[in-house]
């Protein structure tokens, strides 16, 4: 590909990436929305390019995407397991194989359940507009 303009294509970034977005990058590093950016800056300053994109819908808020990177004369096949939140991506995780998979979703709902205990207000959790039964204390027998 030729080299391009990040500015080209950030209003695309910001659309499909939810503002706390948080993801893994190949080499498996924690990487936030800023830091997503950057990358794919270097990347398109870079010529890459990206081909043959595949999207598998695995939940009702999560995906397995794949495509093929093209940088350098080198292709490179990436799979990321992301979830949606908001029409966005509010996670990526690259992964390797069905392990990586089942790790990236357990990692997925860990994280979800961490935005729920985010959103806790006087003894009630609310997410998404509802409140928990399990506000003020109550508990399943």
């Amino acid at each position: 590909g030729s080299e391009k303009d990040f500015c080209e294509v950030e209003s695309t970034f910001n659309g499909l990436h939810h503002d706390d977005f948080l993801g893994t990058d190949s080499n498996g590093e924690e990487i936030d929305k800023a830091a997503k950016k950057q990358l794919d800056e270097k990347r398109l300053a870079a010529g890459a390019k990206v081909t043959n994109v595949e999207y598998t819908r695995t939940d009702w808020n999560k995906a397995l995407v794949e495509f093929h990177l093209e940088s350098d004369g080198n292709s490179v096949i990436s799979q990321y397991y992301v979830t949606i939140k908001d029409k966005k991506i509010i996670e990526a995780r690259h992964v390797n194989g069905l392990m990586g998979i089942i790790k990236a979703g357990w990692l997925s709902d860990y994280h979800s359940i961490r935005r729920v205990q985010s959103y806790q207000h006087v003894d009630k959790v609310v997410f998404e507009g509802y409140i928990s039964p399990f506000a003020g204390g109550a508990r399943v027998n």
